[in-house]
């Protein structure tokens, strides 16, 4: 693998948000926007690094693998969080960090840089909790890794 390209919400990072003085994973678009305003850089403040994720990534970095954020932000406020919260669990760990607007962008996004890189489709990976995302990547001969493959071990057998 030559590319890997790692979603942050709920792969990176296990969310959890301060709502009202109780925790919870997430929140409706309009609360989230305002959420991110309130905190601005801090919006990450609760979430948590997964250490699974991170030591599948670093495995994958020393066999000579270059890794990149890719996720979606609808907010440069939301953008500037997210580095935060990488630059604090995660430093030094990414050759470059990715937002693109939409989920649905991801696999263009990937595609467009495999070019760039002159490298195969097949020569990248996307890890990601969005199984739907993930399904795109199949069909388009991007690796595809599930967090709960991670998390439980791996498919291989």
């Amino acid at each position: 693998m030559q590319a890997m390209f790692i979603d942050v919400d709920g792969t990176l990072s296990s969310p959890c948000y301060k709502v009202n003085g109780k925790f919870q994973i997430g929140m409706s678009d309009v609360q989230w926007a305002d959420y991110c305003s309130k905190h601005g850089e801090d919006t990450y403040e609760w979430c948590r690094p997964v250490m699974q994720v991170k030591e599948y990534a670093m495995k994958a970095k020393e066999k000579g693998t270059k890794l990149y954020v890719l996720t979606t932000s609808g907010t440069k406020i939301e953008t500037a969080a997210k580095r935060r919260f990488l630059d604090r669990y995660y430093a030094g760990m990414f050759d470059d960090i990715y937002a693109v607007e939409h989920d649905d962008d991801k696999v263009r996004f990937i595609l467009k840089k495999a070019a760039e890189l002159g490298i195969e489709p097949s020569d990248c990976e996307l890890v990601e909790d969005t199984y739907r995302i993930l399904l795109q990547t199949v069909t388009e001969g991007i690796k595809s890794t599930h967090i709960t493959t991670i998390l439980t071990g791996g498919c291989e057998r």
